[in-house]
């Protein structure tokens, strides 16, 4: 791991450094869609900055529920809502999900830019079922629980999360390496109070919206 506070990142090179360590550690994986991160005003407000960010989501970082996972630094999972974009651009399906997040700079010290620059901390995007047709995003309510005990809580209508606003910023932005295409995969900022994944534990986020309900989970092996 890096300490951030020794090397200096400036907000106008923080992509041109993302893609170049995208290139170098994934290029063998295409890349299938992009995680955004920073998508509430909270967030915001918490780092001290005016925008989100963005990173690459490859082929190799997309499981399913179930899957165990290693090879990772200092990891946390929060639970996510992820959508799939239609030949125009829009939502075509939104999907329970859990974001491992995991980062280079030693215990997730660092600006915007170290935090762009190490692709918005994006390790691995887990997905589960898709909401049924007419659930609101909005409406969701969501339980995080740790195999170590911890658990958080959040529910949609308090995450500050603007979904349509934050693909519009997304499709728009000049340091998107390339257009957004159909069957793309986003995830779309954390939505609860992200976990510690300790090794050989798990974590399950539980959604609920009205009848609906159902339970993500991810694994990390020993290590």
């Amino acid at each position: 791991m890096l300490d951030a506070s020794t090397i200096d990142i400036g907000l106008d090179e923080a992509y041109g450094v993302q893609d170049r360590v995208h290139h170098r550690l994934r290029a063998d994986s295409p890349t299938v869609g992009f995680k955004l991160g920073y998508t509430s005003q909270v967030m915001r407000e918490a780092m001290g900055i005016d925008e989100p960010n963005h990173g690459p989501l490859t082929e190799s970082m997309v499981v399913t529920s179930g899957t165990v996972v290693s090879g990772l630094l200092q990891p946390k999972v929060e639970p996510e809502l992820a959508v799939f974009l239609d030949a125009q651009g829009r939502v075509e399906r939104t999907v329970a999900s859990l974001e491992v997040v995991d980062s280079i700079w030693q215990d997730y010290r660092f600006t915007w830019a170290h935090n762009t620059a190490d692709g918005s901390s994006a390790a691995f995007a887990v997905l589960g079922e898709a909401m049924p047709e007419g659930c609101s995003p909005d409406s969701v309510d969501i339980t995080l629980t740790s195999s170590d005990g911890s658990s958080s809580s959040a529910s949609g209508n308090a995450s500050g999360l603007d979904l349509p606003e934050s693909l519009v910023w997304l499709a728009n932005h000049s340091d998107l390496p390339r257009d957004l295409r159909a069957g793309d995969v986003i995830l779309t900022g954390g939505l609860a109070k992200p976990l510690d994944l300790r090794a050989g534990g798990w974590i399950d986020a539980t959604f609920v919206v009205g009848e609906w309900t159902t339970t993500v989970r991810v694994e990390r092996g020993a290590d």
